[in-house]
């Protein structure tokens, strides 16, 4: 037993190191909202309490679900240190329904994604090329955020046009092919734009030198860093979400006739049935139709 590791390295030791920040970020709430030092020793009806704050606040079952998994990881960190002899909340399981329906009627459609990518504006002038970059791999490769922060500069190759996807916990690695645009939108980004922004970076750390999209200060870019470039509602009055544009990538392939396997490769879903949630039989398009247009009072 190691007494002396941080809560940060016990994570690292179990999952992922793109994880570990949320989870760290989870806890910190919860020892913010109880205190440190009453959360060392917080019992089980306590830790009852929190969850039902969360759940009053409106948090989605899935988010509690992992909000309670964090606390849980902090407890067997105290007891794997040392620090306390019991785990208040091991056995404690959280019964909340969660639908994992793809609300596909609230998805955009092909001429939607593109008219976003051709009218969104950036909010600064020095990241217009990046966000662009950003907006253009999330609509035309169907990336996630994960896989956008862990591009690195030589997973692009200009001359070949391909984009080389190393993967993570959820995606599967793979090379995709690049527009001749994003070609020319790179290549003026990484020449001009990135040179700008890492030069905002005082001491950069190697990650820094070789991540493709960095933050205005030069620093690799977070998760909800590149969900937050899109916070501002387009002039139709929605908003961009990464996940949206990802699900309605797929959507649409699926109704131009594409095979499963084929979306599953390009995607980089490890499973096929992960791309069958997203299909719609006949009957179920119309029922949405009917949702959607026609609803019932």
């Amino acid at each position: 037993m190691n007494n002396h590791i941080t809560l940060e390295e016990h994570i690292k030791e179990t999952h992922s190191p793109q994880a570990v920040y949320g989870y760290v970020r989870q806890i910190k709430q919860y020892l913010k909202y109880k205190t440190e030092e009453n959360a060392k020793k917080a019992n089980y009806a306590e830790i009852v309490e929190y969850t039902g704050i969360l759940r009053k606040s409106g948090m989605h079952p899935k988010t509690l679900r992992n909000q309670l998994y964090s606390i849980k990881m902090y407890y067997q960190w105290l007891v794997d240190t040392g620090q306390r002899n019991d785990h208040p909340c091991r056995d404690f399981y959280l019964k909340d329904k969660i639908n994992k329906s793809i609300a596909v009627e609230s998805l955009y459609t092909k001429q939607e994604l593109e008219n976003i990518l051709n009218t969104y504006k950036s909010k600064l002038p020095l990241t217009r090329n990046r966000d662009k970059i950003v907006l253009s791999l999330l609509v035309h490769q169907a990336v996630t955020v994960f896989e956008i922060i862990h591009i690195k500069i030589s997973d692009i190759n200009l001359q070949k046009g391909t984009l080389n996807l190393p993967g993570c916990i959820k995606t599967k690695a793979r090379i995709l092919p690049l527009k001749a645009e994003q070609i020319m939108l790179l290549n003026d980004y990484i020449t001009k734009t990135r040179a700008l922004l890492l030069k905002n970076n005082q001491k950069p750390a190697q990650q820094d030198k070789e991540s493709l999209i960095l933050s205005v200060r030069g620093t690799k870019m977070r998760p909800i860093s590149i969900t937050a470039m899109f916070s501002k509602p387009l002039a139709s009055g929605q908003k961009i979400t990464p996940q949206k544009v990802r699900q309605s990538v797929i959507v649409n392939l699926l109704k131009t006739g594409h095979d499963l396997r084929i979306i599953q490769a390009f995607t980089g879903h490890r499973k096929v049935s992960s791309v069958e949630e997203y299909r719609q039989t006949g009957l179920e398009e119309l029922k949405t139709a009917i949702t959607k247009y026609h609803p019932l009072q």
